[in-house]
């Protein structure tokens, strides 16, 4: 295993630890060790579930959608093209957390956000 291999391998191993953590944020029971097409169905799912009293819903949802496109292709790559695989998860990280930082805060009772 070359180098850049390994520590990519690492990458790739830490990145889907973060997403599983993230996903069960998202109240998501995710199993031991997912994958990532496990991770890119239980997004999808929450995506399509976000509760109806979030601020910016449908970009919440949006960011979580494309999270999953970045699952799938990183997905598909499998073991070929680790950085390439890389890169797709860690976008797939920075568009869950902007979903749940920027977007998926509860309404305020009054109903302003």
């Amino acid at each position: 295993m070359t180098t850049l291999t390994a520590r990519c391998s690492s990458a790739r191993s830490r990145a889907v630890e973060e997403l599983a953590e993230a996903t069960a944020k998202w109240g998501s029971a995710v199993p031991d060790d997912p994958g990532i097409t496990e991770l890119a169905d239980q997004l999808a799912y929450v995506a399509g579930h976000l509760p109806e009293d979030l601020v910016n819903r449908a970009e919440a949802a949006t960011h979580l959608e494309a999270a999953v496109e970045h699952l799938r292709a990183a997905a598909r790559l499998g073991g070929l093209l680790p950085v390439v695989t890389l890169h797709h998860l860690r976008l797939a990280l920075q568009r869950e957390r902007s979903a749940r930082r920027d977007h998926a805060r509860p309404r305020h009772p009054s109903g302003r956000s």
